[in-house]
């Protein structure tokens, strides 16, 4: 039949062996072959894209975020002012009080509150009737310590006159004796006069002589003792003169005057009404001078100093003022401050006026800094989000702040010249790692 015979090789062992004619040739079998390989690199290709999504995404929580919705800042370089915003109120750079010294009746009003007055002028009379009987009595003592005092300086002169008199009459008894004496001697050398007269003639002397030594030191003595009495009743006299002068001047404090010029701002004195001793009734301001009394944080108590530089900007003009006085007593966790102005007070400002400042407590210095935010309040300084140059996205980085104010935020380590940060609240950022921010950040 024309056809080739078919040489039928079956393996020993294997009945569904297949089997080869003359013209077939067998083939061995390959392991790897291109629709594999390009299938096993499908298979590699997907699993490197889900380890890079799981190392991405998985790993680093990702948030997907509107860059509308964030605000942005730029590290760069410039002059970093260390300050704190201060608001005080302005206030009168001279006040004073009006108390009542001793107290009293009202008698006489002659001003009401609110008027400008002038230094020295009458405000208003008191009247206090134990004041006035008190300064009466303490007179009548001071003129009976003058005239005791004249007394004695009567009696002390009436006792010098006694001595100086008995002076003159023992030295003049002295001299006669004396002479008496002289003219005795040769009579008793002649005969004309007998020793035992001469001898009771000298003995007269020496007694007379005794007795001026005695007075004269009596007349010392008296001296010493008149100039000590005379001291002691003057000195008396004296702190009379000084209580009777408070005690006038008391009396004279009934009379309420202005003791500056200005405006009396507060002024409580109604006729018949009794005032009690120090009871304040009145206050009068400076007229045209102002200083700013402000509160504090306490935080920034150890940070102020005398002589600090405050800046107030008022209608496109900035005004220097220098902190003159601290009080250091904290009060409802602020301390109060006073500051007063360097040159002329502005024209604008009134009492009572609010006004805010910026106090300088730190020296400016060159330094990277960066916006400040509700970030650092969020994370405490500690780390933010950096967007990177694509400006798609942004990525949670650790850094450290120094310095700051309210303005900007100095940069010690963490961020470069030019690079971005996110500024806005991280409230609901801070269990992320990265932000997509879905379009190119603003």
């Amino acid at each position: 039949m024309g056809l080739t015979a078919i040489k039928q090789i079956r393996p020993r062992d294997d009945d569904d062996a297949v089997v080869l004619s003359p013209m077939d040739r067998a083939l061995e079998r390959r392991l790897v072959t291109p629709a594999r390989a390009l299938a096993a690199a499908g298979v590699l290709a997907i699993a490197a894209l889900a380890a890079y999504a799981y190392v991405e995404y998985g790993l680093n929580r990702t948030l997907s975020v509107d860059p509308a919705r964030l605000s942005f800042s730029t590290a760069a370089y410039g002059t970093f002012r260390e300050y704190i915003p201060v608001t005080g109120n302005i206030v009168p750079r001279t006040t004073v009080f009006l108390d009542a010294v001793e107290g009293g009746q009202v008698t006489d009003v002659y001003v009401e509150a609110g008027a400008i007055v002038e230094a020295g002028e009458t405000l208003a009379r008191l009247k206090n009737t134990n004041l006035q009987l008190e300064v009466i009595g303490r007179e009548a003592q001071l003129t009976e310590q003058l005239n005791n005092l004249s007394s004695m300086r009567l009696s002390f002169e009436q006792n010098r006159l006694g001595h100086r008199r008995e002076l003159i009459e023992l030295d003049y008894r002295i001299d006669r004796l004396e002479r008496h004496i002289a003219q005795r001697e040769p009579l008793v050398r002649s005969g004309g006069a007998t020793r035992g007269e001469l001898d009771d003639l000298e003995a007269e002397l020496r007694y007379l002589r005794a007795l001026r030594a005695a007075v004269l030191e009596a007349q010392r003595v008296d001296e010493e003792l008149q100039a000590t009495q005379m001291e002691r009743l003057q000195e008396a006299i004296d702190a009379m003169n000084l209580n009777l002068g408070i005690a006038r001047e008391n009396l004279e404090n009934l009379v309420i005057t202005a003791p500056i010029p200005g405006q009396l701002t507060l002024f409580e004195a109604n006729v018949g009404e009794s005032k009690a001793p120090g009871q304040r009734i009145g206050q009068i301001d400076e007229l045209g001078a102002f200083k700013v009394s402000a509160f504090i944080d306490e935080f920034y108590l150890p940070r102020v100093t005398l002589g600090q530089i405050a800046t107030l900007e008022l209608a496109g003009n900035a005004h220097e003022l220098e902190v003159t006085k601290i009080y250091p007593d904290v009060r409802n966790r602020q301390f109060e401050v006073e500051l007063s102005f360097l040159g002329d007070a502005p024209a604008l400002i009134r009492r009572g006026q609010t006004v805010r400042m910026r106090l300088d407590i730190g020296e400016p210095a060159d330094s990277l800094v960066v916006a400040n935010g509700a970030f650092h309040d969020d994370t405490g300084g500690r780390w933010v989000f950096v967007v990177d140059p694509s400006g798609e996205r942004a990525v949670r980085r650790s850094v450290r702040f120094g310095r700051r104010n309210p303005e900007g935020i100095e940069v010690l380590e963490g961020l470069r010249e030019g690079e971005r940060i996110v500024t806005s609240s991280y409230e609901s950022l801070m269990d992320y790692d990265r932000i997509e921010l879905g379009m190119s950040g603003r």
